[in-house]
């Protein structure tokens, strides 16, 4: 039973990093269009997006010791 919820946990934190970089690309790509300026937000945004999720795991997988 406890391999199941540690799975369970595990691919929830992927999906949450995964959905974090996904939202920081959109924003990104809205302010893009916005201020036409190309590359520059959704770079930022992507970016910004893996440093929140990262952020995230961290916190979740410190908080579980």
């Amino acid at each position: 039973m406890t391999f199941k919820r540690d799975f369970m946990e595990a691919s929830s934190l992927g999906l949450e990093m995964a959905a974090a970089v996904f939202l920081g690309a959109f924003l990104g790509y809205q302010i893009d269009t916005v201020l036409s300026c190309r590359p520059i937000g959704l770079v930022v945004g992507v970016v910004l997006g893996a440093a929140a999720g990262m952020w995230n795991l961290i916190k979740k997988s410190t908080k579980n010791q």
